[in-house]
Order: C-alpha cells, then structure tokens, then sequence
C-alpha cells in the first residue's frame, strides 16, 4: 500500500503522529524511486518503439546492390550462378528490401572502354550496402575485383562479403583474403549449394547493417 503513498498522505501521517518522520522519509523515497523507475521505463520503451520503427521504414529505402558469378549456367543439376543472385535479390525484395539489385540490372556506359568494370565500381560508390557472393562453384574473377576495389577504395563500411565453403575449402582466394586481414574484416562463411543459408546469413546481416547505421542512412 505505501509504494502509492504521495506527499500529501505522509504530511497527514507526521502530523497526526501516526508514524515518525524517518519512516514516512524512507517511504517517500521509495515512492518516488518507483514513479522515476516507471518515468524512465516508459521512456526506454518509446526509445525502443521509435527505433524499430526508423529501421522498417528503412526497408524499403536503402540500396542494396549484389555482386557474384554470372557463370556457369544451369547445368541441369544446379541452378545458374546469375540465377542464384536473381533468387537472393528476389529474396530480399519479398522481406521488404525493395531496392534490392544485382549489377546488370543498371545500364552500362557504351562510351567507356571497359562499360562492365565502371558499371561494378560505381555501383559500389551508389549503394547503400553492397553483397558480394562466393560461390564454389562460380567463375568469380568479377567480384574479387568488385571486392579489391572496394578495399583499395575505404568501401568496405558499407560492404557484406560471403563466401561458400565446401569440404572445408572456401571459394574466396587466399591472397584476396589475406587483403582484408590489416582491415579487420570478418568473411561470413556459408554451405555450399544452399540458398537457403546463404539467403539467412545476408537478410540477418542487412538487418544488422540497418540497425547500426539507421541514423547516418535516414
């Protein structure tokens, strides 16, 4: 009963002697410990709700690009490597990244000499956050030069790397990989063949991308 006690009810208290001053002192205190406590949860709480609500709206706005092997195609057996990219693009567009490319989806400059290789490094430049994929299976000359562009070029903040790994061989080079160690960089390592974990490992890594960068992103 006394955590709802105000000061109104411990003045009367002390002045009909109904209890000393250092008791009614004591639960004065406690009182407004608890009206702090419940002034300060609410406010963590409309903090919290704010924020998840600044990183949904993200959603939809920021630029993702993907970057990985076009080839081979399809053999029968397994998916094309440009359609692996395609499903993990479509992938992310279906959880609400709607802004979600893979480089050939951009017009190329017919005008430059190599119109592939700008089109790759400037969408590393326009992005939001960049995908760069690893496959074993894939011909990936093309995203090891995307991902030295982007480490010769402080890119990297905004840049997602995977890899796959089969038989305990990563499909990532060791010289590129040794490019990252003086940056700090973590390689996220994925099975091999599976979509399904490669698409769990990007959405969990975009969402954490939103999360630590919704202030600069808005």
């Amino acid at each position: 009963m006394w955590l709802h006690l105000d000061c109104q009810f411990a003045y009367n208290l002390i002045y009909h002697s109904i209890i000393d001053f250092t008791t009614t002192y004591l639960y004065c205190k406690i009182y407004f410990e608890c009206v702090i406590s419940q002034n300060v949860s609410e406010r963590w709480n409309n903090f919290q709700k704010q924020k998840e609500e600044s990183i949904l709206s993200l959603k939809s706005k920021i630029l993702i690009i993907i970057y990985g092997a076009y080839n081979p195609p399809s053999d029968g057996e397994y998916l094309g490597e440009k359609d692996r990219l395609i499903k993990l693009r479509d992938y992310l567009k279906g959880k609400g990244y709607i802004d979600t490319h893979i480089v050939e989806d951009f017009p190329s400059n017919e005008k430059s000499v190599s119109p592939n290789l700008e089109k790759s490094y400037d969408c590393l430049e326009l992005a939001d956050l960049n995908i760069l994929v690893f496959t074993c299976r894939g011909n990936t000359d093309s995203v090891a030069s995307e991902l030295k562009h982007a480490i010769e070029n402080n890119l990297l903040f905004k840049c997602k790397v995977f890899e796959e790994k089969h038989n305990g061989i990563p499909a990532m080079g060791t010289l590129l990989k040794e490019e990252l160690i003086p940056e700090r960089y973590a390689v996220v390592q994925v099975e091999s063949k599976n979509d399904t974990d490669l698409h769990e490992h990007v959405l969990g890594d975009v969402l954490a991308f939103l999360k630590k960068n919704f202030r600069t992103l808005r």
